[in-house]
């Protein structure tokens, strides 16, 4: 039988009543297959509604031992085989649950791993400025520094002017000097 893959992670989730991460976990350790096109991972319908009736199965057994535990007391101490049986169904029960108390314990360090990191985010993003105002006061800089240096060209241009005044001013002063003394000395 060709195996169809039409259900995604989320779906294939939602339907066993499971975290994603755990969906991720059971196709790590192939008890899921899957099959990736582009960039959604699709699972095998048939497998996932086995996996949710063995699922269900589990949980009703262990429903039903836990309900029924206080008549099991006197039939187990009777019978050898049913006592072997409900200490196998109670092993299954403790797997189960330290399996879910794992994915707690890994989903608690996951969260205290990104607590920290969006702290160190936070602490970048007051630090940095922001692109919008970091372009705007890139540009009110380039633009300060275009009067600047249209500034620096003017006060140039003035001082030359000033330079080319005083050197005019000087030579008159020499003319006249220079007239004034042939004039008083003649």
């Amino acid at each position: 039988m060709a195996k169809v893959y039409n259900i995604t992670r989320e779906s294939g989730a939602q339907i066993l009543g499971i975290s994603t991460r755990t969906v991720d976990r059971y196709i790590r350790s192939w008890k899921l297959s899957y099959k990736k096109i582009a960039n959604k991972v699709l699972l095998e319908k048939w497998e996932i509604y086995e996996l949710k009736k063995d699922f269900s199965a589990l949980h009703q057994e262990v429903e039903t031992e836990v309900v029924s535990q206080s008549s099991w007391t006197w039939l187990a101490k009777s019978n050898p085989q049913l006592e072997a049986m409900i200490e196998q169904k109670l092993e299954k029960f403790f797997l189960i649950f330290r399996e879910k108390e794992k994915i707690l314990e890994e989903k608690n360090k996951i969260i205290f791993v990104l607590q920290q990191r969006v702290g160190e985010l936070e602490t970048k993003i007051q630090n940095m400025i922001a692109l919008p105002d970091y372009t705007r006061e890139k540009q009110e800089a380039i633009i300060e520094k275009q009067k600047l240096e249209e500034k620096i060209f003017q006060l140039k241009t003035s001082i030359k002017n000033e330079k080319l005044i005083n050197l005019i001013l000087i030579a008159l002063t020499l003319i006249f000097l220079i007239i004034a003394w042939f004039l008083f000395f003649k």
